[in-house]
């Protein structure tokens, strides 16, 4: 389903849109059940929300307790087995076995509305998993839009070609690398971005020449309903505030390889 350039955009920028990826019915199922949990917490009723008679939250408040919703929902689950997303991840993931027990079910990512400005964080910034001495891409994770995501609407930020960075032949725990990357210059540098540059730091780090140097860039994960981002799994990146009126309403999953397993257990 990846064409030649998609592919070699991701392995150097780390992340990849794929518009329209997924079903209308099974990102309203999906959708639905989510807003159902909500509407036990007096957030939302009859497939609405229902935050006009509610006090903003504030940044980094997400505006409820994601234990209170949890995420064993089915048509989450089901979202798995749309036909887009596994060949997608065989593809990026060079047709390697998966491990199934290190992330067994999807995510709920939900933001209410929490800021009046918008603004690049400089806390949350973080990778899921650590550096391995063999350097080949561990996972994948999957974000996929249930709700429009406008910009500066609580979209996932993602740092476009950390992934390149400390691949030197070692164990790197992942709290580690995060506070490593922070301090590397490059990466202070483009973690500066404004609402103004949003668009000219995606632009930079994922429309480039093969042949050049990979670019750092913030990207935000924006979009419609049924758009999905594929990320690789070491690239660092970070919850965003919310301007929106709206909540920003995601699902996510990790794809991690089963033959990294060891290493993860050495290390």
């Amino acid at each position: 389903m990846l064409t030649a350039r998609q592919c070699k955009n991701f392995d150097v920028s780390g992340v990849l849109k794929v518009k329209s990826l997924l079903s209308v019915d099974a990102v309203a199922r999906a959708r639905a059940a989510i807003l159902g949990r909500f509407a036990s917490l007096g957030l939302a009723a009859n497939g609405r929300w229902t935050l006009s008679e509610r006090a903003p939250a504030e940044w980094p408040d997400k505006g409820y307790s994601a234990k209170s919703i949890g995420n064993k929902i089915s048509d989450v689950e089901r979202l798995l087995d749309e036909p887009g997303i596994q060949p997608i991840v065989d593809t990026v993931l060079d047709h390697a076995d998966l491990d199934r027990e290190f992330f067994k079910r999807p995510q709920i990512l939900v933001t209410l509305p929490n800021a009046g400005v918008w603004f690049a964080p400089t806390d949350g910034w973080h990778v899921d998993i650590a550096r391995t001495p063999s350097g080949v891409r561990p996972g994948v994770q999957v974000f996929i839009l249930l709700s429009e995501i406008k910009p500066q609407g609580g979209g996932t930020l993602v740092l476009a070609g950390s992934h390149r960075l400390l691949n030197e032949g070692r164990f790197v725990r992942s709290r580690d690398v995060a506070k490593l990357l922070r301090q590397d210059p490059g990466v202070c540098a483009a973690m500066a971005a404004t609402p103004e540059t949003l668009e000219e730091h995606a632009k930079r780090a994922v429309e480039y020449d093969a042949g050049q140097n990979p670019h750092l860039g913030i990207v935000e994960l924006t979009g419609l309903p049924g758009d999905a981002y594929f990320m690789d799994m070491r690239v660092l990146h970070s919850a965003a505030p919310n301007m929106a009126d709206q909540p920003r309403v995601m699902a996510t999953h990790r794809f991690m390889r089963a033959d990294i397993v060891p290493e993860l257990a050495s290390g």
